[in-house]
């Protein structure tokens, strides 16, 4: 049986936040990391990472401050897997922006292993923008491709648009290509038409090194959804790209809607892991016990006794609980269970002709997404037109009213919280102050 192993990427635009404090206690966020194998956390803004209930972390490093008055650390990449993988995922190598790991392919439908690689690369106009740093990976990556597969995920805050990631064969009768993965890719599509310098960077590693963007191209990301969100305008800066050969195993990627945890919205793809024989022992289980479903409930009122004993006494119902009586059923427990049956669907007939049936209504219980008493009902509400609104966006990038409308109830929503915050510190400074 095949299964698949799932490989997250996401910019979270710092892991502490002043308004929604620690991200990772968060539970929007770990909503969204919970059912994937590996995540690849970007500009994390630390050194490192605190645990999360059955995940283990690894951090690369993080840009030395440039100045004394910088507030806090730049970049900053973690990656996040589940215990279970604990042996088959080691370091590789890590700077402040690249964190290399290595997958076993003992869990991999692949001969090869795979060094998976989390990226995070400045703007042009950032101070922590190093001019070697494109050359700097793809030295890194023609060392890791002798090695195994490669795969790289982030932020490259880099613009391609359609460009094509690989050496056209249109026209250039030169190329000779008969290797067993050689085949013309599929064209990308793209929302973002603009194409800057970090941008043509990445499509020559890609061209050089024979990787291969998934974005736009791969079934569950057939236009090429914005990955950057801002007021301004959408983008698409974040990539999962990885070799040619790699990409036979991959099964789906998506874009996620954006969140008010990020401006960046979460890169997910799926690749086939080895096939797994499960002993005969293990797929027997312990039997359980037969349930049965309860009856059903009827609303009562005050004509429903007539109505149900006249329905009891009709004809239709008088015929065919005479026909059963006249059957003469054997003593035997299967008999008389029939019977029994067929007496209580007669009654229950009646009773569905009488009476309407009572439908019990559940409501699931409104979670307290930060864990903070100040998070009322009225946060509740807004977060969820910035859930709708978000869902909107991520459907049609380019409505720019559906644009605005999400970034300003995202103010709002984070306007709300700051002030729901500092209230509730002030009353609580209060009480303190008058117990003394």
């Amino acid at each position: 049986m095949f299964s698949k192993l799932s490989i997250s990427a996401w910019n979270i635009n710092g892991l502490k936040h002043y308004t929604l404090g620690d991200k990772l206690s968060n539970n929007d966020f770990i909503d969204n990391i919970k059912d994937h194998d590996l995540i690849f956390l970007t500009e994390t803004w630390s050194k490192e990472i605190n645990s999360i209930p059955g995940f283990k972390a690894i951090s690369s490093l993080t840009a030395t401050p440039k100045s004394n008055s910088s507030c806090r650390l730049s970049g900053g990449i973690s990656l996040l897997f589940k215990k279970e993988f604990e042996n088959i995922i080691s370091l590789e190598k890590r700077t402040k922006n690249f964190l290399w790991c290595r997958i076993d392919n003992t869990i991999l439908d692949s001969t090869k292993d795979l060094f998976i690689c989390g990226v995070y690369i400045p703007p042009q106009n950032s101070r922590y923008f190093d001019e070697e740093i494109f050359d700097d990976l793809e030295n890194d990556v023609v060392y890791f491709s002798k090695k195994g597969n490669v795969m790289l995920l982030g932020d490259f805050n880099a613009r391609t648009s359609k460009l094509e990631d690989f050496v056209s064969k249109e026209g250039n009768t030169f190329i000779n290509d008969i290797t067993e993965t050689s085949f013309q890719p599929k064209m990308r599509e793209s929302f973002d038409n603009y194409i800057n310098k970090h941008g043509k960077c990445l499509i020559e590693i890609c061209k050089n090194c024979n990787l291969r963007i998934l974005n736009g191209r791969t079934l569950g990301d057939s236009f090429g959804k914005p990955t950057s969100h801002s007021q301004k305008g959408s983008s698409v800066v974040d990539y999962i790209i990885c070799g040619q050969e790699l990409t036979q195993t991959i099964k789906n990627f998506i874009v996620k809607p954006p969140t008010y945890l990020s401006d960046h919205s979460q890169l997910v793809t799926w690749i086939k892991r080895a096939p797994t024989h499960v002993p005969i022992s293990e797929t027997t289980h312990t039997q359980q016990p037969k349930t049965h479903r309860l009856p059903q409930q009827f609303v009562w009122d005050n004509d429903s006794m007539t109505k149900f004993t006249e329905n009891l006494k009709s004809f239709q119902t008088q015929q065919n609980l005479q026909y059963l009586i006249n059957s003469n059923p054997s003593p035997s427990k299967e008999d008389v269970n029939l019977f029994a049956s067929k007496v209580e669907d007669l009654i229950m007939h009646a009773a569905k002709k009488s009476m309407k049936i009572k439908k019990n209504k559940y409501r699931n219980k409104a979670s307290n997404v930060c864990n903070k008493k100040w998070f009322d009902k009225e946060c509740r509400l807004q977060r969820h037109s910035v859930r709708r609104l978000a869902n909107q966006k991520h459907r049609d990038p380019v409505n720019t009213e559906i644009r605005d409308k999400y970034h300003a109830t995202l103010k709002i929503y984070k306007n709300t919280l700051k002030r729901k915050k500092e209230l509730f510190h002030e009353k609580k400074t209060r009480r303190t102050g008058k117990s003394f």
